[in-house]
């Protein structure tokens, strides 16, 4: 009975998870990401720092804002910093403000961004960043949410919740010198691991449908599903971009569909390639034989037939799924396959 009564109460936990994560931003049922969204449940209650981390493309910046959203902070502003896209000369004047005649072309009083985030929630986003200069500074804020804007006189004193995000691991870059170890323990109480959209293969049909669905919206289309050939070209790429990769060939994908059903010729577009290009700079094609001399048409020719020979074993034999597979005709599939003798 007890047991029941658990399972009962887990059911309605990950009902009320599925439901507060607004699932229309982060989209995943997979036991890692349900276990992300315990976290933030419990993290968005309180006042403590956290960093999430992962590759370029997780969707770290989501999981950030979830974090505020669920806080008491959440009728407040969510201000991101960029941490490594505004040039190291303006990155104080950015964070803490500047007073007028500051410095040349201060010609008005501003406020930096922590101070526009009082009450809520400051985002550093591409945290490691910051060049060591900037980290000094900004440690003392972090300590104790008091900073001086450049060419200020008075102290100001903010209350904020500081969210960090960053693709790189910071021990190492604190072992290396690169980053200071009192501003990373002051960041880093709480660390939130984004798992790669290759470690999460149970999600990338929902995320994909999700896309669909928006981008069919978006761009006026009726593009509903996807055909199952096009569903196993998915799940055969591994998608070292992530979910921006995907989303980015999804949206691509149905520019091009005029269909309802969106077949794989687009996706094998992309997908194929991206795995061209990385077949030349790993495999056996070496561009710089152009000084010796090479017949360009050998070569193409030599690409042409193994991609056809691993459609062909991918779809096993059936050569109107291989052919959808290379997002080519079945007409012009059986062309090549004469032209190149492949069985």
């Amino acid at each position: 009975m007890e047991r029941k009564t658990l399972e009962k109460e887990k059911h309605a936990l990950d009902n009320e998870l599925k439901e507060s994560i607004h699932f229309g931003k982060i989209v995943g049922n997979s036991p890692r990401m349900l276990h992300i969204y315990e976290m933030i449940r419990q993290v968005a209650r309180t006042k403590t720092s956290v960093m999430i981390t992962g590759e370029s493309g997780t969707g770290k910046e989501l999981i950030a804002k979830a974090i505020h959203e669920q806080s008491d902070r959440a009728n407040a502003p969510f201000v991101t910093i960029n941490c490594g896209g505004i040039p190291e000369n303006l990155l104080e004047s950015e964070f803490f403000g500047h007073r007028k005649g500051a410095f040349t072309g201060a010609t008005a009083d501003k406020q930096g961004l922590m101070e526009i985030a009082h009450k809520g929630t400051l985002f550093l986003d591409e945290v490691a960043e910051l060049s060591i200069s900037m980290q000094v500074k900004l440690l003392r804020a972090v300590q104790e949410r008091i900073f001086r804007p450049v060419g200020g006189t008075r102290d100001i004193s903010v209350d904020i919740r500081i969210v960090s995000a960053t693709n790189k691991k910071l021990e190492d870059e604190v072992i290396a010198g690169n980053f200071r170890e009192d501003l990373f323990y002051r960041l880093n109480v709480i660390e939130i691991k984004i798992p790669p959209l290759r470690e999460r293969k149970g999600d990338l049909l929902s995320l994909a449908q999700h896309f669909l669905e928006k981008y069919s919206r978006e761009l006026g289309k009726q593009v509903t599903k996807f055909s199952s050939y096009a569903i196993d070209l998915l799940k055969k790429y591994d998608f070292p971009g992530n979910i921006r990769e995907l989303e980015n060939l999804i949206e691509r994908s149905v520019a091009l569909s005029n269909t309802n059903i969106l077949l794989p010729d687009s996706l094998a577009m992309s997908i194929h390639k991206k795995r061209w290009i990385e077949g030349v700079r790993n495999r056996r094609f070496d561009i710089d034989e152009v000084a010796q001399g090479v017949s360009l048409d050998a070569i193409l020719e030599e690409i042409e037939r193994a991609y056809i020979e691993k459609a062909m074993a991918c779809a096993q034999g059936n050569k109107n799924k291989a052919a959808e597979l290379l997002g080519l005709s079945l007409r012009s599939f059986r062309y090549r396959i004469d032209k190149l003798s492949v069985n």
